[in-house]
């Protein structure tokens, strides 16, 4: 199980325990570690797509750098890895 299921999975039983008005304590670090974890998830991912989007990445006459590029720093966005 990779660490967004994780998250989604504790998520998940927070929300339950709170609709059945179960009282739940929190860490610093058990709601800050998450929360963190996802921001750099959606930089990487932000990251990649404002390359994808940037029309000067592609050019109409010759190969533009999303052709030389080819979907590698998508797939790497999508498993979680940063791309220059």
């Amino acid at each position: 199980m990779d660490k967004i299921q994780k998250i989604r999975k504790a998520h998940e039983a927070t929300k339950r325990s709170l609709a059945e008005g179960r009282n739940i304590a929190f860490t610093a670090k058990a709601v800050i570690e998450p929360i963190e974890y996802l921001l750099q998830q959606i930089e990487i991912k932000d990251k990649a797509l404002e390359f994808y989007a940037d029309q000067d990445n592609y050019d109409e006459y010759d190969l533009g750098l999303v052709d030389v590029d080819r979907g590698n720093r998508a797939r790497a966005a999508l498993k979680g890895e940063d791309t220059p």
